[in-house]
């Protein structure tokens, strides 16, 4: 069994990857998505139009832990 340590900026990186991949899927098809911006949830449509939806159920944190390890397989308990 391996295991991976990954970096807090790999981790972003990924996100963010993912994020702009979901968004350009979601245009593609014809698709709304949601955003948070300024503290506002935000619907944005496929041809851009952004209409707020109000205030977001979660807030954003942040963390100070510099690396995540991830463990390969499963734990016997």
């Amino acid at each position: 069994m391996s295991d991976k340590e990954i970096t807090v900026e790999d981790l972003n990186k990924l996100q963010k990857m993912a994020s702009d991949n979901a968004i350009k899927l979601n245009k593609a098809m014809g698709l709304t998505y949601l955003v948070v911006k300024n503290n506002k949830l935000i619907q944005i449509g496929p041809d851009g139009r952004e209409t707020v939806l109000g205030k977001p159920e979660f807030g954003t944190t942040k963390f100070d832990k510099k690396k995540i390890t991830l463990k390969s397989g499963v734990q016997k308990v």
